[in-house]
């Protein structure tokens, strides 16, 4: 298909079509032809070529007024010889039949209504009247009217050298040879992504950067999905645009239709979004539900797109068509651009289409910069800003299968890198830049010198980093027209070679496009705007956007800087400027100026920009840790990020003071409470910080432990692989002590060279090490297999409790044997550390049959070992009699006598004694060879007693014993002496040869008492020089010594000679007691 108009041939002979870079081409030209008829025919047969390539038309087939069929002419009324002020028709590629008027105006002159209206009364045949005109300026009755649309010079300064090549082609041969844009590496990597996620997932979220080209990724993975109808939500009617226009310029469908939808045509006042009209636009827009529901009906074989407004969703979901099953068709696939907006405050009228009780959609595909977004004003109890919004939501918005974060797209040149630049201004500076021009600074004028300054800082911005093309943004369309007027109040007084302009959302188009064209044209421009310049508005790269009024939409800022990343030849680094205006009163220092300021504005920016970049994420995270672990940090990472201008009298001040507001309102506590744990494991080796330990400056380090491992569910992945890479860090008290116990067997290994270790053994700081061991091994089936590894090597463990068990009683057994020289060990023995040796031994014993050999041969080596029970406890007993003999000199055991250690040496004895006990000829020969030994049971008595009497007499020099008196361990000697007597006549005569020798001894028990009445009296006459003895007197020992002198007066007749002369030898004896 080639042009039909009938001049075409003629005009493209000329070359009027050829060689066309930009449309500013093209219509020179044209007003350069002679004559209205020779430039309205060059016009009209580029208006052909524009519709039949130009995807934005949806033409199958176009037909200059010449060219329309009769049949065409008589539905559009277009036979009646009256001029209807059509200059064609087409129809499009669904089958929709519109008519076009053309018009040119040199100078892009504005049309009249009364040029217009009788094409805008054609025929009610017509769905659609298009108007192709250079002009931008149309009457106001044409700005919401329904069923036209206008293509205008704005739309047509758009084209490119490749959209005039197509239609220079379409022109002279009907064939055209379109090259489209091929997705780069990281694109190409989304992609793959998302086709591997939407064949097993319904929901999937991107996330890519600003400017890493987003829109196209959404495109190409519509194209690769295989699917028929798409829907396509946005926030705004402007991005819907310019989304529309990527989408058109770059697929590779043939055949397509697609209709716009936009319910909301107005705008918060006050909010500088873009305000669109349907005049402004060069495709057709609906709200109509009726109207998308004929669009979804009608019969298509190719692709269907409904590009939507978020909020014009519940439109689009009433126009879905019913099938024959009676079943609402949903879309396959639908495109969610700026998907934050779903999630964040605005939610409830964005979110609509989330849900397929909603909206039913097969498959749904998420796009986004800013998944999250935090409130840096405010914190949580962890010290975390607080969440505003997030798409971490799996069941909502699927899983995130792609991420193409701000610094990766940096590092791999998709973008340029950035640099803050926060350029302070101070109260001097302000002064003095008044007073360059004749002014003086007024009391109170507040308002003036913060204009003055924030134009100062933006000057000094210019002069440090050479940039040449800004955007300005501010808090109102007021300041920022206000900040680029050309009177003396403007920047252009600081910036005076720079081009200075002002765009606004409620501007005319056609203004707001003049003034972007003479940004683009100028070497040197400020274009100042409050907030429509961030998002729906295709702008060139420009060097640097500043924040001169504050900007409180963390989205917006993440918008606007993305403006400042877009690459362009020889652009190193995209910068964003804040001002700080430091008041500084006389005599004040200027670090108690920058106390009273505020920082709000540089939060603001530097909060939206750490949402967005890893690395100044990771560099404020660093420095708030080195913080808790050193107290201090290094400024240098951060500087390289963010730089400060200022006075350079007091610039180090000013860059230390804003870098630790800055540290303080951007990090989290969290990281400096983590750089203290760090300090604490680097220092003691572990992480068990007792739950009310205090570091040396006051922070509860423990508490803060413990809540960490009450919130571990919670905690963000990276937090927990932190903590885990410290030494010795657990998640439950448990896990911490399991640490403990294994370092402090490991020590024990390493230093025993086993793992033998006693049920109650701890170590020298008291860990019941024995016990923790034993644990191991009972829960050895619920242990993690790490930690089962980590015990299987250990040198000598085993899980065997029995084998290390015998080992542990061996090894003490060997030590025994070392100290003892022989393996008896009592019954009951324990050692020092409570092992029970004296157990163990008895259970090796019973259980010598079923014994290893080895384990037999090792005990059968010990000396002295033996298995019979009985052999060693006589053994024992016989050692313990031939340490009492060494001791003592004789063999007198009684029969209830104990060792020290609780040996019944005593029974022992008695037992060797008794007629039943046969014993082997060998021990009846060791026992006689003992000193002293005998084997009568009264033999040893008497010889216990006769012990006693000659220990007696040899301390009291007398054998007068009172018949009652025992020893102090009890042998009753007084009673044992008494017997010797009665039994004289029976006794061996050794014995009595031996008692006679004693000193004192006598066999007359009446002679004895008679002896020990004497030495009473004679120690009372020593003591008192007399014998006058009361009758009834008494010793100190109960002697009744007064009754005993009486009978010896009353008796003198019968008194031997020998008794008489001792009584009368004593001082002051007399025989009759009233003498």
């Amino acid at each position: 298909m080639t042009s039909k108009h009938s001049s075409a041939s003629r005009l493209l002979s000329t070359g009027i079509f050829d060689s066309l870079n930009s449309f500013a081409d093209i219509e020179a030209r044209v007003s350069a032809l002679p004559g209205n008829k020779e430039r309205g025919d060059a016009f009209e047969i580029f208006a052909e070529a524009y519709l039949a390539t130009q995807k934005i038309a949806q033409a199958q087939e176009v037909w200059p007024f010449e060219a329309v069929p009769l049949e065409q002419r008589q539905v559009l009324s277009l036979d009646t010889g009256r001029d209807m002020g059509v200059d064609g028709t087409y129809l499009t590629i669904d089958g929709e039949l519109r008519a076009y008027q053309v018009k040119f105006r040199s100078n892009r002159t504005s049309l009249t209504w009364d040029e217009l209206s009788t094409f805008m009364g054609l025929t009610d045949q017509v769905k659609q009247r298009v108007l192709f005109t250079n002009s931008e300026s149309l009457p106001g009755l044409m700005q919401d009217r329904s069923g036209f649309v206008a293509i205008r010079g704005s739309d047509l300064d758009r084209l490119t050298a490749e959209d005039f090549e197509v239609m220079r082609q379409w022109l002279h041969s009907g064939q055209v040879k379109q090259i489209r844009k091929q997705p780069l590496p990281h694109q190409q990597e989304a992609l793959t992504a998302i086709a591997q996620s939407l064949e097993v997932n319904d929901r999937a979220t991107v996330v890519m950067a600003c400017g890493t080209g987003k829109s196209l990724v959404s495109l190409w993975a519509a194209e690769q999905h295989d699917c028929k109808n798409i829907l396509v939500l946005v926030p705004s009617l402007a991005l819907v645009r310019q989304l529309l226009h990527e989408w058109l310029r770059e697929t590779a469908w043939e055949r397509f239709t697609f209709m716009c939808v936009c319910s909301d045509p107005t705008v918060a006042k006050g909010a500088d979004a873009l305000v669109v009209h349907q005049a402004d636009l060069d495709f057709p827009v609906t709200t109509e539900s009726t109207v998308v529901s004929r669009f979804l009906s009608k019969p298509f074989d190719g692709i269907k797109i409904v590009f939507s407004t978020y909020q014009s969703a519940q439109v689009v979901a009433a126009g879905l068509p019913v099938g024959a099953d009676g079943m609402v068709q949903p879309f396959d696939l639908a495109i969610f651009d700026e998907a934050h907006k779903t999630a964040s405050r605005e939610g409830t009228r964005f979110s609509f289409a989330l849900e397929d009780a909603n909206l039913p959609i097969r498959k749904r595909l998420f796009f986004t910069a800013t998944p999250r977004h935090y409130d840096i004003r405010k914190k949580d109890n962890e010290g975390d800003n607080t969440l505003v919004y997030s798409m971490d939501k799996p069941a909502v918005y699927g899983p995130v299968i792609h991420t193409l974060s701000f610094a990766e797209a940096a590092r791999r040149g998709i973008i340029c890198d950035y640099k803050v630049v926060i350029s302070v201004v101070t109260s001097d500076m302000v002064n003095d830049e008044l007073l360059k021009h004749g002014e003086v600074m007024v009391a109170g004028d507040t308002v003036k010198a913060r204009q003055v300054a924030l134009q100062i800082a933006l000057q000094k911005a210019v002069e440090k980093y050479g940039v040449s093309r800004i955007f300005t943004f501010h808090g109102s369309v007021a300041a920022a027209r206000s900040f680029t007027s050309t009177d003396g109040e403007g920047i252009h007084y600081h910036l005076p070679d720079f081009t200075t302009l002002h765009v606004s959302g409620e501007m005319p188009t056609s203004r707001r496009e003049d003034n972007m064209k003479a940004f683009r044209q100028a070497n040197k421009a400020v274009m100042s705007n409050a907030r429509c310049l961030t998002e729906g508005v295709d702008v060139p790269a420009v060097d640097m956007v500043a924040f001169i009024s504050p900007r409180k939409s963390k989205v917006d800022i993440v918008q606007a800087t993305g403006r400042a990343m877009r690459k362009s030849p020889g652009k190193e680094f995209g910068y964003v400027m804040v001002p700080l205006f430091v008041e500084q009163a006389a005599d004040e220092s200027i670090e108690a100026a920058l106390h009273r300021t505020g920082f709000d504005d540089i939060w603001d920016l530097l909060g939206a920009m750490r949402e967005q970049d890893e690395v100044l994420t990771d560099i404020i995270r660093q420095m708030r840790e080195d913080k808790g672990r050193t107290g201090g940090y290094d400024e240098g990472r951060f500087s390289e990020r963010v730089e400060v201008l200022g006075p350079s009298v007091s610039l180090e001040t000013i860059r230390g003071a804003i870098t630790a507001e800055c540290l303080e309102h951007l990090g989290v506590s969290w990281d400096e409470w983590y750089g203290k744990l760090w300090a604490f494991a680097e220092r003691e080796g572990h992480c068990r910080v007792h739950q009310h330990y205090l570091t040396n400056d006051g922070f509860r380090l423990g508490r803060w432990v413990v809540n960490q491992r009450m919130t571990k569910d919670n905690l963000a992945a990276d937090r927990m692989g932190r903590l885990e890479a410290l030494t010795g860090w657990a998640w439950n008290a448990l896990d911490e002590k399991w640490e403990l116990g294994f370092r402090h067997l490991a020590e024990f290994s390493e230093r025993e060279g086993n793992c033998q270790i006693p049920q109650k053994y701890r170590t020298t700081g008291v860990f019941p090490l024995g016990n923790w061991v034993s644990s191991q091994r009972a829960i050895k089936d619920d242990l993690p297999a790490e930690q089962r590894m980590r015990l299987e090597a250990v040198h000598g463990w085993t899980w065997d409790v029995r084998a290390d068990q015998w080992e542990i009683g061996f090894r003490y057994l060997t030590e025994f044997e070392d100290r003892e020289g022989h393996c008896r060990v009592h019954q009951h023995y324990q050692t020092t550390d409570e092992y029970r040796l004296g157990q163990w031994v008895s259970t090796q014993r019973r259980n010598q049959s079923s014994l290893p050999i080895e384990l037999i041969k090792r005990l059968e080596a010990m000396q002295g070992w033996a298995w019979d029970a009985q052999t060693e406890k006589w053994e024992l007993g016989f050692q313990k009699l031939a340490e009492y003999v060494d001791r003592e000199g004789h063999c007198r055991v009684t029969s209830r006598y104990k060792t020290s250690d609780g040996f019944r040496l005593g029974l022992w004895v008695s037992n060797q004694r008794k007629p039943q006990n046969i014993l082997h000829e060998a021990r009846k020969k060791r026992l006689e060879a003992v000193p002293g030994w005998a084997w009568g049971a009264t033999d040893d008595q008497w010889e216990r007693g006769f012990q006693y009497l000659t220990e007696f007499a040899n301390r009291e020099g007398y054998c007068q014993i009172p018949k009652n008196f025992r020893t102090n361990d009890g042998f009753p000697l007084g009673l044992w002496v008494l017997n010797q007597r009665v039994s004289k006549d029976m006794l061996h005569a050794e014995r009595k040869e031996r008692l006679e020798a004693m000193s004192g001894w006598a066999w007359d028990r009446f002679a004895d008492q008679w002896e020990t009445g004497f030495r009473h009296l004679a120690e009372f006459a020593d003591r008192d020089g007399h014998c006058r003895v009361p009758r009834n007197y008494r010793t100190s020992d109960g002697y009744g010594l007064g009754g005993w002198v009486s009978r010896q007066r009353t008796s003198r007749s019968d008194l031997s000679v020998e008794r008489k002369e001792r009584l009368e030898g004593l001082p002051g004896w007399l025989w009759l007691a009233w003498e």
